[in-house]
């Protein structure tokens, strides 16, 4: 079976995120698979979602009109009498309504609903899967839900993951202790439910089948804090609530400090390093360790441009296992070239950005770059004298609305 594709991103755009959106200097990036409980549940869900219309008036009127009959609704809102009574029949079904003697009245769900103006709606002995991370038992957020977005991994995927040789290889970490039958009330007790994917309310609950399945994830290491990237969520951000689970997990921590003690880690990167260089044509290159204890190669400016490497690989990493180096150029014009090639990939063809967003997206590429923060301006000029006609478009815009 052929693995999966695991993360939207390279790892090298989440090393990029941590050093020059987070400001943390990373020394190991490492492909994990987080093992995840799939608790797979059966309870009665109340759920909330808005009123149609006619419904809303309708409980209105039963909860504050001293409305009692289809006739008494239909005149007092001058509705279609058979509009009315299919409403009726509609709000029954979901029980919000009771008849007795020709008379109607609004059952507790319904007069909550009318209270709370959210239209309740209960399914009885319902399934539907919950996801706890298995280090701690933390409940997942509302993004994991997401299957178009989110891969979980488990059987023959897991095990085309675990198999595989393309890098980045995923290591899949051990379960330790079995799922914790508390994590289930605490979920249900919290206040802030519908971030963890609940509804509004879960009786008589019980958990069906508890099984472990794998979310992958890149885990960045810096000096003195980490960051998690997974694939929940737009774009790449990491996660803050996965970037302090793994921070507070001490087998975790455990396992990457006794992997960082390989005392051959830089010879892999300067191999790693010299063989890209020898590939390039630059063998008179060597890598060079900075004073944060990472690894870069320093490459002239007739090494970039059109006959030669992208201007845009300046300042981007190459990963050797889990170390990397940098791809770096000490002349500036070449730098200025790849701030502009990087910002017309980021925003030329986008959306419409707001400047806020804009800025910010300039500010992290100079610190990338290691160049002043140019104004809005000065990029649209060197856009227009590059050819980049939808950066051009798109930063002339911002000026205007500057203006």
């Amino acid at each position: 079976m052929t693995a999966p594709r695991l993360m939207n991103f390279p790892e090298e755009r989440a090393l990029e995120d941590a050093a020059f959106g987070q400001g943390i200097v990373p020394t190991r990036l490492y492909g994990l698979l987080l093992p995840v409980w799939q608790v797979e549940i059966r309870a009665d869900i109340t759920e909330g979602e808005d009123f149609f219309l006619i419904d809303r008036f309708l409980e209105r009127g039963l909860r504050h009109g001293a409305l009692h009959t289809v006739e008494e609704l239909a005149t007092f809102f001058a509705l279609d009498r058979a509009l009315v009574a299919q409403a009726v029949r509609t709000l029954t079904a979901i029980g919000h309504l009771r008849e007795s003697g020709g008379r109607l009245s609004l059952t507790d769900l319904g007069r909550r609903s009318v209270d709370d103006d959210i239209r309740y709606v209960v399914t009885h002995q319902d399934r539907r899967k919950l996801y706890f991370e298995a280090l701690t038992c933390t409940p997942l957020t509302r993004a994991h839900y997401d299957e178009d977005v989110v891969t979980l991994l488990s059987g023959d995927e897991l095990a085309a993951v675990t198999q595989s040789d393309r890098y980045p290889r995923f290591t899949p970490l051990p379960v330790h202790r079995g799922f914790d039958p508390d994590a289930l009330s605490r979920l249900t007790a919290r206040k802030d439910r519908a971030r963890f994917n609940l509804p509004v309310a879960l009786d008589n609950l019980k958990s069906h089948q508890e099984s472990v399945v794998y979310l992958p994830v890149y885990l960045v290491r810096g000096h003195d804090e980490l960051r998690v990237y997974g694939q929940a969520g737009a774009g790449i951000a990491h996660d803050p609530e996965l970037s302090e689970l793994c921070a507070r997990t001490p087998e975790l921590m455990s396992a990457l400090d006794n992997e960082e003690l390989d005392d051959k880690a830089d010879e892999r990167v300067l191999r790693s390093a010299r063989s890209w260089l020898d590939k390039q044509g630059f063998d008179t290159v060597a890598p060079e360790q900075d004073d944060d204890g990472t690894w870069s190669v320093a490459l002239p400016a007739t090494a970039f441009g059109p006959n030669g490497l992208p201007d845009s690989r300046i300042g981007t990493y190459r990963m050797a296992g889990s170390r990397f180096y940098r791809v770096w150029c000490p002349a500036t014009t070449p730098r200025k070239r790849a701030l502009l090639s990087r910002l017309d990939h980021r925003l030329g063809s986008r959306r419409q950005v707001t400047r806020q967003e804009a800025e910010d997206v300039v500010a992290r590429l100079a610190r990338q770059l290691r160049l002043e923060v140019p104004d809005l301006s000065r990029l649209r000029k060197g856009a227009e004298k590059s050819g980049l006609s939808g950066l051009e478009v798109q930063l002339a815009r911002l000026e205007k609305e500057h203006e």
